[in-house]
C-alpha cells in the first residue's frame, strides 16, 4: 500500500473517532510507533504533544504564548487561525494537526495545497482526552496517553461543587471590535461551567453554530432570568472586557436583569477560558467554584 493511501485510510479513521495522527512505513505499509513529521497549528495541541513526550514535531505555531521547549526549533508556520500554506507544504509534514473549531473554515483549504490534516476535537474536556487516547494510540504514546487520562479521571472524582442550588448562569463571549455573542453548553467555556455545576440558561439543546455560540435578541436573554452574567473574550481580552463593561453601563435593556443591577457580572480570564480546552482546564473550574458557589 502506497504512504499516502495509508496515511487517507488512518486520517478518515481517526476523524471518525475525534480525531488523531498517523504514522507508516513507506516501505511495509505498517504503522510505526511515531512518524517523523507533524506540523500543530495550536499551543493546546503542542501542549498535549509535549506531555505525550512526543518528537516528531516539525511545525508550530506563532503565538506570544510559551511553547514547549521540546519544539524550540520547529519552524513557524503561520497563525493558528491563517496558517501558511505554503510554509507548511514545503516542511512536507505526514499530517498537520488543528483544533475541529477550524475544520470547516481550514479543511478545503488543506485539501487544495495537498496537505494531510486531522482535527482533533477540542471543544469539550471530555472530547480533549478522547483525542489524547487517540493519538496516544497513533503515535505509540498509550502509556503516556493514560496517565493524563488518570489525571482527568481522579480529578474529577475528588471534585465536587459545593452544595445549594445550581445557579442559572447567561454566558456571553465578547469581541474587542463592540459585540458577543451567547455561548452555549456546547462551547468549551460552557462545557466548564457544566462540570463546575453551573445551569447555563441556554443549553445543549440551543441551536448555535458548529463551536456552541448562537447570536440572540435580549428580549430572549432577559427572559431567562439568569442569576449571573459570566463573560469570557474571544481575542483581545483588556478591549473586549472594557467593550462589554461599556455594554453593561450605557445600553438600558441590561437594566432589566437582576443580575446587572446586582452586580452579578464575573470576568473570566482568558489564560483558563478560550475557544479550545487546554490542559489547564482544572484551574478553569478552581476558578469557577468560588463564582458559581461563594468563598
Amino acid at each position: 500500500m502506497k504512504k499516502t493511501s495509508i496515511i487517507t485510510s488512518l486520517i478518515l479513521t481517526v476523524s471518525i473517532c475525534l480525531s488523531g495522527c498517523a504514522s507508516m512505513n513507506p516501505t511495509n505499509g505498517k504503522a510505526q510507533e511515531q512518524t517523523n513529521a507533524i506540523v500543530s497549528t495550536s499551543v493546546a495541541i503542542c501542549q498535549i504533544l509535549d506531555r505525550l513526550e512526543y518528537t516528531g514535531v516539525i511545525g508550530v505555531p506563532e503565538t506570544s504564548n510559551t511553547l514547549p521547549d521540546r519544539y524550540k526549533n520547529a519552524t513557524v508556520i503561520g497563525a493558528p487561525m491563517n496558517p501558511d500554506f505554503e510554509i507548511i507544504k514545503s516542511l512536507s509534514p505526514d499530517l498537520v494537526l488543528t483544533p475541529k473549531s477550524l475544520e470547516s473554515t481550514l479543511s478545503k483549504d488543506y485539501t487544495a495545497a495537498g496537505i494531510n490534516s486531522a482535527f482533533l476535537d477540542l471543544s469539550s474536556v471530555e472530547g480533549m482526552y478522547k483525542a489524547i487516547n487517540s493519538l496516544g494510540k497513533l503515535l505509540g504514546c498509550e502509556k503516556k496517553a493514560q496517565e493524563l487520562t488518570s489525571e482527568y479521571e481522579n480529578y474529577m472524582a475528588e471534585y465536587t461543587a459545593k452544595k445549594g442550588e445550581q445557579p442559572n448562569i447567561l454566558l456571553l463571549m465578547a469581541f474587542p471590535d463592540g459585540f458577543y455573542l451567547v455561548a452555549t453548553e456546547n462551547s468549551y467555556v460552557g462545557n466548564l461551567v457544566k462540570l463546575a455545576g453551573g445551569k447555563n440558561v441556554y443549553g445543549s439543546s440551543t441551536n448555535g453554530d458548529e463551536n456552541g455560540f448562537v447570536n440572540i435578541n435580549p428580549e430572549d436573554m432577559v427572559q431567562k432570568d439568569p442569576d449571573m452574567i459570566l463573560v469570557f473574550a474571544h481575542y483581545a481580552e483588556k478591549d473586549a472586557f472594557s467593550f462589554m463593561k461599556k455594554e453593561f453601563e450605557t445600553n438600558k435593556s441590561w437594566q432589566y436583569y437582576d443580575a446587572v443591577t446586582q452586580g452579578e457580572i464575573h470576568y473570566l480570564p482568558s489564560e483558563y477560558f478560550g475557544m479550545s480546552a487546554t490542559l489547564s482546564w482544572s484551574k478553569g473550574l478552581d476558578h469557577l467554584e468560588p463564582i458559581l458557589y461563594g468563598e
